[in-house]
């Protein structure tokens, strides 16, 4: 009877912990539906664009930095597709400025240990004004971790610089 009550016990003992374990790798591999892009931006900030740009690029910078982040989400970054994707490279003045942002973002992915440098979600976390009159978007890149053992995910957080040039916005690349 001691044996069978034993086994019972047990046996319950590891259902709750793989229920708990279970709810807990399920919310954390998921990849989460982020909040709205851009809702996560203070008053302050959008102010301070509006008086940075002209009326025309403050409306169209939330949506089409968007735009941009979604065409590179949930794609392996270091593939050539996504490099020769023109969707994505309609986003630069040239060709040069474009390789250079794409080999330092798969650089950055990479050390962020994101697996297959594929970020399953971008989030737009605030907008600053540079001293240049350009803007500084801070954004957070997520993704499975590539890291043995652990099944939460990774997060990357950098900040991209945006120009009002010409009637259009295009992304500014970082020092490779």
């Amino acid at each position: 009877m001691k044996n069978a009550a034993g086994r019972h016990g047990a046996l319950i003992a590891s259902a709750v912990f793989g229920l708990i374990f279970g709810s807990a790798c399920a919310s954390t591999w998921a990849p989460g539906t982020p909040a709205e892009w851009g809702a996560e931006l203070t008053d302050t900030e959008r102010s301070a664009v509006l008086q940075a740009v002209s009326a025309e690029a403050a409306r169209e910078l939330v949506p089409l930095s968007e735009v941009f982040y979604s065409r590179i989400t949930s794609r392996r970054f270091n593939s050539r597709a996504t490099f020769e994707d023109p969707g994505v490279r309609q986003f630069f003045p040239t060709l040069a400025a474009y390789s250079d942002y794409y080999a330092a973002l798969v650089d950055a992915l990479d050390r962020a240990y994101i697996r297959y440098n594929r970020p399953t979600s971008v989030e737009l976390l605030g907008v600053e004004v540079a001293a240049s009159g350009n803007l500084l978007l801070e954004l957070r890149f997520v993704g499975r971790n590539d890291l043995p053992l652990r099944w939460w995910n990774a997060s990357l957080t950098r900040t991209d610089e945006w120009t009002w040039r010409e009637g259009r916005w295009y992304v500014v690349p970082g020092k490779v």
